[in-house]
């Protein structure tokens, strides 16, 4: 063998025919993926390429290599299986936890490689998916988060809103406004569940077809109103619309409070103009980079899932569908209940990758 850096490895020629030959004659999933990284470290590629070919982790691989240099290829294809051993105890199951915690994991195979490293424990990969369980563990899709939100801002933006939620007067409204643009045949590419080797296919559009919904939804009795439009786009003058609307809707109002964020068509010389001449709006604006801050952003969430998430053969079918939901929310009354309660998340140090953590 010869070495070639600290990720890189060359075989002699004689070695790497051994290795494609104990490859070939192998029948141990295990044993394959090892001879194989071997072969494709050998070919040029990183040791991190070779780990997502095979589902693992890096360091796994990178253990692999320090087995083979200094112990030889018998050693490496020692595999020392003999089934699930039982659980972890305490203090390994808290440091899985641990690590899972880190969102390091996307297989159960590089779990299951992790604990093989870490602990010389070796599970299978159903007994991996049993553990799991048993920690509490479970495969879903991670969160993003606007890293340029700034939460003392947030922080104090929520204060605020708590006290007036508590001294609210007599004749108040309030609302949280932003606009929703479903796009015909895109974002219908989801998952679900299938039978082995079936294909589920979804019919697409060109992207071209847009509506365009202006929304306005209050947290005290779950009123909401819009605009929808087809041809034209959300501004200024359709902000306006919408402003009337709750006013014709509310005549008797005293005070109204929207909650919106910073989208340029609220701050037009046509909303300045409307809003002079009605001193009763009062217009509150969202920190920036803070949709979670903005409750109707939960119902455009709810409208996806239960409106645009199949497939709809045309732009009219894919309208109806919207109101069918935006139009019977009182249908879904259960579910809102509890997702447009007002309890808004505000990230804390701990939950932030260190990377985005503000240097003190």
């Amino acid at each position: 063998m010869k070495r070639r850096g600290k990720e890189g490895l060359k075989l002699t020629a004689k070695t790497r025919q051994e290795v494609a030959q104990r490859r070939k004659q192998t029948k141990d999933t295990r044993a394959f993926a090892r001879l194989s990284a071997l072969l494709w470290l050998d070919d040029g590629l990183t040791q991190l390429q070779v780990a997502r070919l095979l589902g693992i982790t890096q360091r796994q691989v990178a253990k692999w290599v320090r087995i083979f240099r200094l112990q030889g290829l018998d050693a490496l294809g020692r595999l020392q299986y003999q089934g699930d051993p039982g659980d972890l105890n305490h203090q390994q199951r808290a440091q899985l936890k641990e690590e899972i915690g880190t969102g390091c994991f996307q297989t159960a195979k590089q779990v299951q490689a992790w604990i093989a490293d870490t602990f010389q424990k070796h599970y299978s990969e159903s007994g991996v998916r049993a553990l799991l369980k048993r920690l509490g563990a479970s495969y879903h899709k991670v969160s993003g988060f606007f890293w340029k939100a700034d939460r003392q801002k947030q922080k104090a933006f929520l204060k605020k809103y708590r006290r007036q939620q508590k001294h609210l007067a007599p004749g108040t409204r309030r609302y949280f406004i932003d606009a929703c643009h479903p796009v015909w045949g895109v974002d219908l590419l989801y998952s679900c569940w299938l039978l082995r080797g079936q294909r589920f296919y979804v019919g697409v559009g060109n992207g071209r077809a847009r509506l365009n919904i202006l929304g306005a939804f209050s947290p005290d009795d779950h009123e909401y109103l819009d605009i929808r439009l087809t041809r034209d786009n959300i501004n200024g003058e359709q902000f306006v619309n919408l402003l009337r609307l709750l006013y014709e809707r509310h005549p008797e109002t005293q005070r109204f409070i929207l909650y919106l964020d910073n989208a340029a068509y609220y701050n037009k010389p046509v909303v300045k103009a409307w809003l002079k001449r009605h001193p009763q709006f009062k217009l509150v604006f969202l920190p920036a980079y803070s949709p979670n801050l903005n409750l109707i952003e939960r119902l455009w969430g709810f409208l996806r899932r239960q409106a645009l998430s199949r497939w709809h053969k045309t732009f009219a079918e894919m309208q109806v569908a919207v109101s069918g939901v935006l139009d019977h929310l009182g249908d879904y009354q259960q579910e809102l209940t509890t997702l447009m309660a007002e309890d808004f998340q505000i990230l804390t140090d701990s939950e932030l990758p260190q990377e985005a953590i503000p240097a003190a």
